[in-house]
């Protein structure tokens, strides 16, 4: 502890205690020794981050159904490793090698079948992964307390409960993206800061370089600027890759993947797009914003927080404005959000007497307007909810009863200035929303959104791993859920020339009822309808399957072709 003069607008000068947390005494002989004020050095704070990441990304982790972004990548866990993803039997310049490799990694452990957790769990592993990395970082400049309220804001916060691609959360790039300036800020432009972007760019191309050159030049810091320790790196990554690339494939299909960001749109909704990601904690990241609460920090610390705060505003700004870098900024922009909330929540806890007024307005403020405003949502709606779907009713009103102590909790933390009751009542708000998202969410869309129910029930007529053939190209979503690889064919003649005596087809009725005559013949197997009611037929060319003409010669029946 030590005490420092600051200026005021004031002829007179005031004391203020800076904060400074003491090492623990016993760090020196723990195992990890090396990790000394972090986390690690106290058990319960190992326990408390376990508990966080279990609780809110991996219990049920792959129990919500992939949506037609990360479909792509299902589909291309069923093809082979290579430079780009395939899909419907073409490359797809949108999936990258390192995004490819954790997936593919994941259906061989599960028997080479690609499923909904060869996607969702490598994303849910690496989420848990940058939260650690972020953790480790406040803890060495503040306290291991100060990691577990990093863990709660990053763990807790909705973008990593939902984990969609769909949202512009890619959790896979932005592991590498935030280990990334979690290097640049603390150590300065090294080649391990150049790895981690090479990383990146193998994850998700060029766009996580820029934002991370673009951030180097905003800060402007002393060792921390465009060196060529950080560049070499991914310049090395981009030769291997594009000699890999166009060694394997046509070059258009390298320029593609290189010029596919350049195709997007300017993403207008960004900014409140990652504040309602980061949900409930994004509102107390603006805490930091205010000198009183930046004073009692030590320097370093405050040349770290300022720096996310300034990575953070690189990416919203460019990912807004510059097409396709709006996913690659989002998780960076996450984590910048999430170190601010958390270095206020324990500035708050340590020394709220030390805060001026107008940071503890905002916080106490934000916090009753997060909670009460939750408990009136959850009563008229959860009331509706229980009293029309009794699936939801123990949901709806364990929700109803659970909010109301939390806005009173709020109420009072504000009446008393109890900054530690306040932060408490946010991060049950936290929970809520994961029991509502896991609860009520998640068998939701997977019912009403989902293309899965659709895809499976055509799946369970073929034999495990049979490719199926199509005409035209069907939504990423359902030919993933069918659970067998999808090969898009040029023309219906093409039918013939694929390997096996028996084909499967998947066509629209209109174009089962015109197939011409001069193609392979096709018998109808099963017919379904889509939400919309459009007819979908799967049909197949004659002959026995071999588990077929097995079944039939052991019943002593002929095998000849139907």
């Amino acid at each position: 502890m030590s005490i420092e003069t600051t200026p005021t607008s004031s002829s007179t000068a005031r004391l203020t205690a800076t904060y400074r947390p003491e090492p623990s005494p016993e760090a020196g002989r723990h195992l990890f020794a090396a990790w000394r004020g972090s986390p690690w050095d106290q058990p319960w704070r190992i326990v408390a981050l376990v508990i966080l990441a279990t609780g809110f990304v991996l219990i049920n982790g792959a129990a919500l159904d992939l949506g037609p972004v990360e479909s792509r990548l299902g589909l291309a866990a069923n093809e082979s490793f290579g430079p780009l993803g395939q899909k419907f039997g073409a490359w797809d310049p949108g999936i990258w090698p390192a995004q490819l490799a954790p997936s593919l990694a994941w259906a061989w452990g599960e028997g080479r079948t690609p499923t909904s957790n060869s996607v969702r769990w490598p994303a849910a592993i690496a989420g848990v992964l940058a939260g650690l990395v972020l953790a480790r970082r406040l803890s060495r400049e503040l306290g291991g307390r100060a990691g577990v309220l990093v863990g709660a804001c990053w763990f807790g916060c909705l973008a990593l409960m939902d984990r969609s691609a769909g949202a512009g959360v890619d959790l896979l790039t932005g592991l590498a993206t935030v280990a990334a300036f979690d290097r640049l800020l603390a150590r300065g432009s090294d080649l391990v800061a150049g790895g981690w972007l090479a990383l990146a760019f193998l994850a998700g191309g060029w766009p996580p370089v820029a934002i991370a050159l673009l951030a180097t030049v905003v800060l402007g810091r002393h060792g921390a600027t465009l060196t060529w320790r950080l560049i070499l790196p991914p310049v090395l990554a981009i030769a291997g890759w594009s000699a890999w690339a166009l060694r394997v494939m046509p070059s258009e299909a390298w320029a593609a993947a290189l010029a596919l960001p350049l195709t997007q749109k300017p993403a207008w909704w960004l900014i409140p797009g990652v504040l309602a990601l980061g949900f409930p904690w994004s509102p107390l990241a603006l805490l930091v914003a205010g000198r009183s609460m930046r004073e009692g920090w030590p320097a370093p610390t405050r040349t770290l927080l300022v720096g996310w705060g300034q990575v953070t505003l690189v990416c919203l700004l460019a990912g807004t404005v510059v097409p396709g870098l709006a996913t690659a900024a989002a998780v960076p922009a996450l984590a910048g959000l999430a170190m601010s909330a958390a270095a206020a929540c324990e500035r708050l806890i340590a020394r709220p007497g030390d805060v001026g007024r107008t940071p503890l307005r905002w916080f106490f403020g934000a916090t009753l307007a997060l909670t009460l405003g939750w408990t009136l949502l959850i009563v008229i709606a959860g009331g509706y909810l229980a009293a029309a779907v009794a699936y939801y009713r123990v949901l709806a009103v364990g929700l109803a009863v659970s909010s109301v102590p939390l806005a009173a909790l709020a109420v009072v933390a504000a009446a008393r200035h109890n900054t530690r009751w306040a932060v408490c009542a946010v991060f049950g708000l936290a929970v809520c929303l994961r029991l509502a998202h896991w609860g009520y969410y998640v068998p939701e869309w997977n019912y009403r959104c989902s293309q899965g129910p659709w895809g499976r029930a055509i799946g369970q007529w073929m034999p495990l791993r049979w490719p199926i053939y199509t005409i035209h190209t069907w939504p990423a979503d359902f030919a993933f859920a069918t659970g067998h690889p999808v090969y898009q064919l040029p023309s219906e003649r093409h039918l013939e020339y694929q390997p096996g005596d028996v084909k499967f087809v998947l066509l629209l009725a209109s174009e089962f009822e015109n197939w011409p005559a001069t193609a392979p013949k096709l018998v109808k197997m099963a017919e379904s309808q889509d939400e919309y009611g459009e007819i979908r037929i799967l049909a197949r060319t004659p002959g026995d399957l071999p588990w077929t003409a097995l079944a039939r010669s052991r019943l002593g029946r002929p095998t000849s072709g139907e």
